[in-house]
């Protein structure tokens, strides 16, 4: 199939207990950093809300299963869509590549990072416009 023919977990699986782990992480950290690994972990919740709203699911009730089945050492529950429960995705047979969700990991994270550096840029500049003193004329006329 490919060159790397690795497999995990699919269904949402190994996105919400990278979710775990950097919150976890988050605990352990000081200052902005904290947050910052927080909002980045939080993101990762995005992959399981998407498949259960496009389910029909209610999102907030299938996060709160994913987590409370991952916290107690289920790493490997996923979402049935089929049935709208939670359920050991290895059971099922439903395995993402692992290339694939390296990549695709490695890219967003590259593409914000990305976006960051220019925001930076962009606020490090002094604001854009004419100087005051250096309208020719002496600037508009008063009535």
């Amino acid at each position: 199939m490919c060159r790397d023919s690795r497999i995990i977990p699919g269904a949402a699986a190994t996105e919400i207990e990278l979710a775990k782990r950097l919150k976890e992480f988050s605990l352990k950290e000081t200052g902005l950093d904290q947050y910052a690994v927080a909002k980045f972990a939080e993101s990762f919740e995005m992959v399981p809300r998407t498949l259960a709203e496009n389910a029909g699911l209610s999102a907030m009730d299938v996060i709160s299963s994913l987590y409370a089945e991952h916290a107690s050492g289920n790493v490997k529950v996923g979402i049935d869509l089929e049935e709208g429960a939670c359920k050991d995705i290895t059971t099922l047979k439903i395995w993402d590549l692992y290339v694939t969700k390296f990549f695709a990991l490695k890219y967003s994270a590259d593409a914000a990072c990305t976006v960051l550096r220019v925001d930076q840029i962009i606020m490090a500049k002094p604001a854009g416009g004419p100087r005051r003193d250096a309208q020719p004329g002496g600037g508009m006329d008063e009535d």
